[in-house]
């Protein structure tokens, strides 16, 4: 369903994320960071690989996927309507990883801390395009995206991982689930994304806000800064 062009999706990434990153007004470490600036354009080599496969709700909480694995969670029932789903995996690839852990290994900890925290950003506006294609492709083929589901956020479990890296195809991106359902290289993220005639869109601070830790938990103001 979906073309991915490696090279758009690179596109302007590194300058994006930049201009979202927080330096506290701290003269020195705005000039370290524009200092970086070309550096990180090379090391930035995102991938993604993207499967649409059949989807269909089974009760409340459960959602066949390619009439085989079952996603399950709290928040499966947004899906309620879907005739297909997409499964994503998406990486800032293992070069720009590496060199973020070579800087902390090295004691450049200004460094290191400016490329932590690009990689979040960046890696959050990749999904972000990832999830604009799939709408535009979506219109094409006379369907709706709604919103996307990510394992490890409120209303998805973690375990949720194995069955999407089942379904979908994380080697095609470069991706490899690990130990505990994390992604390597770091970095990098999956989602789902349902597709059908009339489902509903979200936001993940949407999400969030429906979790019962939302009061004590650093991640909302995190995420107000990285989907604005």
């Amino acid at each position: 369903m979906m073309r991915i062009d490696p090279a758009r999706l690179a596109r302007g990434l590194a300058r994006q994320a930049m201009a979202s990153v927080q330096t506290s007004a701290r003269p020195a470490v705005t000039r370290r960071l524009h200092g970086l600036a070309a550096e990180m354009e090379t090391l930035l080599m995102p991938r993604a690989s993207v499967r649409v496969v059949s989807a269909r709700m089974e009760g409340r909480d459960c959602l066949r996927l390619a009439d085989g694995p079952e996603l399950r969670g709290s928040f499966v029932n947004r899906f309620k309507g879907a005739r297909k789903a997409a499964v994503v995996f998406a990486t800032l690839g293992p070069a720009f990883a590496e060199h973020t852990s070579a800087c902390f290994a090295r004691g450049a900890a200004v460094e290191a801390a400016l490329y932590d925290q690009i990689g979040t950003k960046a890696v959050w506006r990749l999904g972000q395009r990832l999830l604009a294609g799939l709408r535009l492709e979506a219109r094409k083929d006379g369907l709706r995206a709604g919103g996307a589901l990510f394992p490890g956020d409120p209303g998805l479990p973690l375990s949720a991982q194995s069955v999407l890296a089942e379904i979908g195809r994380p080697a095609d991106a470069g991706i490899e689930v690990v130990a505990g359902g994390l992604l390597s290289p770091l970095k990098s993220l999956s989602m789902v994304v349902a597709l059908g005639d009339d489902l509903k869109r979200w936001s993940r601070l949407s999400s969030c806000r429906e979790c019962r830790y939302f009061e004590r938990c650093r991640k909302p103001a995190e995420t107000r800064q990285v989907c604005r």
